[in-house]
């Protein structure tokens, strides 16, 4: 479970689609380093 949303505009945060775990990293995530499923970046706008 998830406290709080950790996004902020310095950081580079990625959150997977399957498990939605979150991560930060400097460099572009592909896949989640939990489970190997796509993740998307929570810096770019969502519908």
């Amino acid at each position: 479970m998830h406290q709080g949303d950790p996004y902020s505009p310095t950081g580079s945060y990625y959150e997977c689609v399957a498990c939605q775990a979150r991560t930060v990293s400097d460099d572009h995530l592909g896949s989640c380093p939990d489970c190997g499923e796509p993740v998307r970046n929570l810096a770019v706008p969502r519908e």
